[in-house]
């Protein structure tokens, strides 16, 4: 009997703690970010040909079991993909429209995901993630365009939960990322790291030292 009111009583407090009010300036700060580093990744993708080499060039794609129907769009339709998703990235991180926005950017950027596995990313699959939790999220209550615009929507706190829901899904990602580096590759070699940093050597002021074994273990 103590053991099932212990238990009531913490489900009790972590309730009231999920929905207990706090500030809204880090979700805030998560969106910008969040929208400014995919904006910057799909520049990447016009910047060096990625679209074209992956998507558009190849004659056959290696597709996830189930979804053979996704298939990448004909002729310039990958690069508007892109440059609709691009736009989407930049609504994102104003805080614009950004309820349709981060649907319209889960959807299409788990569309690019899907086409062909052997580009699959870990990191992919936690953009895709992270778009889906961010669609549930009051991340546009403040310091955001749609604060300005509609200001009943504007608000300085958010329920804890939204918070917590995106720092746990970041942290299962870096927690087993850092549980599958404890091997030899990682802490003895400094591999691979150490290959990836030798081609960055161009890297403003501290490339020069990428070669350097005491950064790589560092």
């Amino acid at each position: 009997m103590a053991i099932l009111l212990t238990m009531r009583n913490i489900i009790k407090a972590t309730g009231s703690s999920l929905f207990r009010q706090v500030d809204n300036s880090s979700l805030a700060f998560f969106r910008i970010a969040f929208g400014a580093i995919m904006l910057w990744e799909i520049g990447r993708y016009f910047q060096y040909g990625w679209i074209s080499d992956y998507w558009i060039k190849p004659s056959f794609h290696f597709a996830y079991e189930g979804f053979s129907w996704v298939q990448p769009w004909s002729g310039n339709g990958m690069y508007i993909h892109f440059a609709i998703l691009g736009i989407l990235a930049a609504f994102i991180m104003l805080g614009l429209f950004y309820r349709a926005s981060i649907v319209g950017f889960f959807l299409g950027f788990s569309y690019i995901f899907l086409l062909d596995k052997t580009t699959y990313l870990n990191h992919f699959y936690l953009i895709s993630l992270l778009s889906f939790l961010l669609i549930f999220t009051p991340a546009n209550a403040s310091f955001s365009l749609d604060a300005k615009l509609f200001p009943n929507l504007r608000k300085k706190t958010a329920p804890q939960w939204a918070v917590w829901l995106l720092a746990f899904q970041v942290g299962i990602a870096y927690f087993y990322g850092g549980i599958a580096k404890i091997n030899a590759d990682w802490l003895i070699h400094g591999e691979p790291l150490r290959t990836w940093m030798a081609a960055q050597t161009n890297f403003p002021l501290i490339g020069q030292y990428f070669t350097a074994d005491w950064l790589v273990m560092l």
